[in-house]
């Protein structure tokens, strides 16, 4: 595969991922607009989905429709909020030992370059830790380091790094003075 379909298919994949993410927050959103609305109708009892149609200015089928979903529609407090995986990469970021900036731009480069799978979940670290001992970096960059570094990490912590270094957002990486 050429270096310049890695790159294409990195950014298909993120571009796929905040579909996913968009399409995802619609349907919380919708399933949050039919639980108000089957909330509504029941607090005004009888006739009251007829009533709260008619002030919406949609048709009692409509309603039928919304409240339908609301029994369909997960608790709300059972799931998850939808930044929680982004505010769990961010707060793992900020428990990382710091590196030299010319380092996490290695280690960024390095990951923009590997395809990584569903296969770096279970050892992210470690396969991070391999790709930098089988790059051939400047020495000024403490390879051996680096890759020690990588394994350290918590799998948590290793795709943190990951993921910033995919979102090119190495600014959230700790800097070593």
């Amino acid at each position: 595969m050429p270096p310049e379909s890695s790159g294409f298919q990195q950014r298909l994949a993120a571009a796929n991922a905040r579909i996913e993410y968009g399409n995802d927050e619609r349907t919380a959103g919708a399933d949050d607009k039919a639980r108000a609305i089957a909330e509504e109708a029941a607090r005004r009892g009888r006739g009251g989905p007829r009533e709260l149609a008619r002030e919406l200015g949609v048709s009692e089928k409509t309603i039928s429709q919304a409240i339908a979903r609301a029994k369909r529609a997960p608790a709300p407090g059972r799931t998850l909020p939808a930044d929680t995986l982004d505010r769990l990469l961010a707060a793992e970021r900020e428990t990382l030992p710091p590196l030299a900036a010319l380092q996490w731009a290695a280690l960024a480069w390095l990951v923009r370059g590997t395809v990584i799978d569903v296969s770096w979940i279970e050892q992210p670290g470690q396969l991070l830790a391999h790709d930098v001992e089988d790059a051939e970096l400047d020495e000024e960059l403490r390879p051996d380091a680096l890759a020690e570094a990588c394994r350290g990490w918590s799998r948590v912590q290793a795709l943190a790094v990951i993921d910033a270094c995919q979102r090119d957002d190495l600014a959230t990486l700790p800097i070593k003075e």
